[in-house]
C-alpha cells in the first residue's frame, strides 16, 4: 500500500469495514472491532498510527509489535487470513495496517467472545445473536433435518402413518421397489434413519406424541371474534408429527370455515361453496409444515381465522434471496428441510419445483377470493386469505360452521318447515337434539326465525342470513 493510497482510504473515515487507532497500546481493541467487521461483511482493515479524526500519527514499529499483532489475530476464531502492512511515513514512523478476511466461516469470536460493528462503532454480540449464526453456519454444511435427533430410536416413530406414506407414494408412482420391505428398510432409503440413528426429519415427519426429550412439531389454532386477536371463540394446540398437525388444522377449519350456499335453478339442491379455496388454504398449511424454521425454539406453524380473513403462519423467514413478491411469479424451489421436503412430495401433497404458491394464487383466483397476500413479520413467514364474495349466497354468521350452514340452506330452501323434515333433509345422521342446538344459534344471532311453539313450531330464513 503506498502513502498515496493511504491517504485516499482514511479520507473515508471510519466504518464499518475500516477502524482508526492511534499505537498498538489499544491493540485488543482492535481486534474486537475486526472481529465485528468479520461477523459483518466478512473482511475489514485496522490502521494503527492514525486518530480518531483521521491524522497520519505513525508510530515506531519493531519486531517485537510484529509478534504482539500476529499473536492477537491468532486469537480471532476461526482461523482467518491476515496481512500487514507497514507504510512508511517518516523517519522510524509508519502506520500499520492490519488486513483480514474471513469469508461465510463465521460467527468469528476473538478470545470467546462475539463483536458487531455496526457504523463506526463495535458492539458485543449478545448469545442468542451468537447461536442464531451457529445454526445457520451448520445448515449450511449440514441442513437442520438431517442431523440427528437425540436418544430417539425407530420405536419412537408412528409406524402406522410411515406405511400411509409408502402407500401414498406408490400410488402417486413417487416411490418404487419398496413393495415387501420393512418400514425400516423405507426409512433408510428415504435417509431418513442412518447408522448414526434417527434424524430430526424422521421425528418431525413420523415421530409419535412425547418423544425422548426432543420437541415436537406444534400447530396452534384459533378463531377470533371480529378482526381482531382480542377475543377467543376458540383456541387450541396440539403437537405431534407432521400429518397429524396438518389434519387437525383442517378439522379446525372444517368446524369453523363459514359456507356459503346458493341455489341454481332448474336443480333441486343447493350448491354449497366454501369462503376460502380449500386447495389453496391446504397447499399453504403444508408449505408452512415443510419449510418452518424448526431450529428456532418454540416455534409453530398457526392459523388464524377472523370474521374477515384467514391467516396462516410459520415460524421462520424466506430462504435468502426470495422476497413475497418473487413468490407471485416464476420462481424456483428451495427448501430449508430437503428431507421433509421430500417425504411431502413423494406423498403427492407438494410439488417438487417452486409452484406452491403459484397454485395458491390460481386457485383463489378460481374461486373469486381477492389475491392472497404474502408476507413477512418478525421472523414469520404469513398467508393471508381474505373470503370471495358471492350474490345471492346464503352465509352463516363466522363461528357458526359447516353443520349450520347446512341447515340454514334446508330452511332456505324448504321454508317454512318443522324440525323433523330438516333432519330427515340434511341426510347426516345427528340426533334431534343436536339439529336443535343448531337451529338454537342460528336463531340467537338472527339469520333463523321461529314461528310456533313444540313440535310445531315452523322455521324460516331471516333477512339477515343473506350476503
Amino acid at each position: 500500500m503506498t502513502p498515496a493510497y493511504l491517504r485516499r482510504l482514511v479520507a473515508r473515515g471510519e466504518g464499518p469495514v475500516l477502524e482508526f487507532k492511534r499505537t498498538t497500546g489499544e491493540l485488543r481493541e482492535a481486534m474486537e472491532a475486526l472481529c465485528g467487521m468479520l461477523n459483518g461483511v466478512g473482511s475489514g482493515r485496522v490502521l494503527f498510527g492514525v486518530s480518531d479524526k483521521g491524522d497520519l500519527l505513525g508510530q515506531t514499529v519493531s519486531d517485537s509489535t510484529q509478534r504482539e499483532i500476529a499473536n492477537a489475530t491468532r486469537r480471532i476464531e476461526p482461523s482467518v487470513e491476515v496481512r500487514t502492512m507497514l507504510v512508511p511515513l517518516r523517519a522510524r514512523q509508519a502506520v500499520v495496517v492490519v488486513e483480514a478476511s474471513g469469508g461465510p466461516a463465521g460467527p468469528f469470536t476473538f478470545e470467546g467472545r462475539g463483536y458487531l460493528r455496526v457504523g463506526n462503532t463495535t458492539q458485543r454480540m449478545s448469545h442468542s445473536e451468537f447461536d442464531s449464526r451457529v445454526v445457520k453456519r451448520l445448515q449450511k454444511e449440514t441442513p437442520w433435518d438431517r442431523w440427528i435427533a437425540p436418544d430417539w430410536k425407530v420405536r419412537h416413530l408412528d409406524r402406522d402413518e410411515v406405511l400411509r406414506t409408502v402407500e401414498d407414494a406408490v400410488e402417486a408412482k413417487r416411490l418404487t421397489g419398496v413393495l415387501g420391505e420393512k418400514w425400516e428398510v423405507v426409512l433408510r432409503r428415504l435417509e431418513l434413519v442412518t447408522d448414526d440413528g434417527v434424524t430430526r426429519a424422521a421425528a418431525i415427519l413420523f415421530g409419535k406424541e412425547g418423544g425422548p426429550g426432543f420437541p415436537m412439531g406444534e400447530v396452534r389454532l384459533a378463531r377470533f371474534r371480529g378482526v381482531t386477536k382480542d377475543e377467543f371463540r376458540d383456541n387450541r394446540q396440539f403437537k405431534g408429527h407432521a400429518f397429524a398437525l396438518l389434519q387437525h388444522a383442517e378439522r379446525f377449519l372444517e368446524e369453523h370455515e363459514p359456507v356459503a350456499s346458493h341455489f341454481v335453478e332448474g336443480r333441486m339442491r343447493r350448491v354449497d361453496t366454501p369462503l376460502y379455496p380449500p386447495l389453496a388454504v391446504r397447499e399453504a398449511l403444508v408449505n408452512a409444515l415443510v419449510h418452518r424454521d424448526y431450529s428456532i425454539d418454540g416455534g409453530a406453524v398457526s392459523m388464524a381465522l377472523f370474521d374477515d380473513r384467514l391467516e396462516i403462519w410459520s415460524t421462520g423467514t424466506l430462504p435468502e434471496g426470495v422476497t413475497p413478491e418473487k413468490l407471485k411469479g416464476t420462481h424456483g424451489s428451495i427448501p430449508r428441510n430437503r428431507l421433509i421436503a421430500d417425504v411431502f412430495h413423494r406423498r403427492g401433497l407438494i410439488e417438487r419445483w417452486g409452484r406452491g404458491t403459484n397454485k395458491i394464487l390460481a386457485e383463489a383466483e378460481k374461486l373469486g377470493c381477492p389475491e392472497p397476500e404474502f408476507e413477512e413479520i418478525a421472523g414469520a413467514f404469513v398467508v393471508r386469505f381474505r373470503p370471495a364474495k358471492q350474490a345471492g349466497a346464503l352465509v352463516p354468521p363466522p363461528g357458526l360452521g359447516l353443520r349450520a350452514g347446512k341447515v340454514l340452506s334446508v330452511v332456505h330452501r324448504l321454508g317454512p318447515i318443522r324440525a323433523s323434515a330438516i333432519l330427515k333433509e340434511l341426510g347426516e345422521p345427528i340426533a334431534m337434539r343436536t339439529l336443535q342446538r343448531e337451529l338454537r344459534r342460528l336463531r340467537a344471532v338472527g339469520v333463523i326465525i321461529a314461528i310456533g311453539r313444540g313440535e310445531a313450531t315452523i322455521y324460516r330464513v331471516g333477512e339477515g342470513a343473506r350476503s
